[in-house]
């Protein structure tokens, strides 16, 4: 099943803010919002180039769903994920709870190198290949942000904003007409302005090609928490998403998707490690 990539997802990434602690107080002023978002921006492009250093196993749940909700299908996977030069590269290790069967493994370990290989020469490798991506930068800049409030999360002094695609920006790329027909709320931490937390959905449906090439329906939800390491890095915890959606030959009709983030650990990848990369 091919899947979209969301925030660093491939994607196809939104976060919730039902663990937030309340009752924080507002005691100091809130900061200027086009301040906050630039932080945001900057922190966004500051952790493509900070989570090259690490290595994570991702669990990956993807079910469809009937008309009534019922769950007709279900895969699982748990993948090695790492970055080379802003672009995410997965490893399977298993497939529904069994491991690959050695025709598998042989092509993923050939696939797997020469993505790496790819993306260290190239840094548009990903668009080249087809693969729509969505990262917190994107929704920083195609949002507008309203109803500005800190609350805590973590016990960290966090900013919220009611969000919404700003159809005023200029939007080239499939996933950023997505963002640019969804609605929301955008979380900051509001100390080092890493974005913590996304949760949209779409207001409408976008169709691209008459929906022979894109076509993803009203009402799909995105929702991509993310959390600090002890070093100060931020990656993301879970992602979970909804809904109808069709991007070239991708078809997931009423799915669903859930990715939860484990084990992740300092990992150094560069052009001379690919063969040994190849296998976890």
């Amino acid at each position: 099943m091919r899947k979209v990539c969301l925030f660093g997802v491939l994607l196809l990434t939104a976060f919730a803010l039902a663990g937030h602690d309340a009752g924080a107080a507002d005691v100091k002023p809130l900061p200027n919002v086009e301040e906050l978002r630039g932080r945001a921006v900057a922190g966004a492009e500051k952790q493509k180039a900070d989570r090259e250093k690490y290595m994570c196993r991702e669990l990956d749940t993807n079910s469809d769903v009937d008309s009534k909700g019922v769950v007709k299908k279900t895969e699982t996977a748990e993948r090695e994920i790492f970055f080379v030069r802003g672009h995410q590269i997965a490893q399977t290790v298993l497939k529904d709870g069994k491991p690959l069967s050695e025709s598998e493994q042989k092509k993923q370990d050939t696939e797997v190198k020469k993505r790496i290989e790819e993306a260290s020469k190239d840094e548009k490798a990903s668009q080249k290949r087809g693969e729509v991506t969505i990262g917190p930068d994107t929704f920083l800049r195609l949002s507008k942000l309203t109803n500005e409030r800190r609350t805590m999360v973590a016990g960290r002094p966090t900013i919220v904003f009611d969000a919404a695609g700003d159809e005023s920006k200029k939007a080239d790329t499939l996933p950023e007409r997505f963002i640019q027909a969804m609605a929301g709320t955008i979380a900051i931490d509001e100390e080092t302005g890493q974005l913590q937390d996304v949760e949209m959905h779409g207001t409408k449906d976008v169709k691209v090609g008459g929906g022979l090439l894109a076509n993803v329906h009203k009402g799909f939800m995105l929702h991509v928490v993310s959390k600090p390491r002890p070093d100060g890095v931020w990656l993301m915890d879970w992602a979970y998403g909804s809904g109808d959606a069709r991007v070239g030959l991708f078809l997931h009709p009423a799915g669903r998707f859930q990715q939860q983030m484990e084990g992740c650990r300092v990992f150094d990848v560069n052009t001379s490690s690919t063969t040994a990369l190849a296998r976890p």
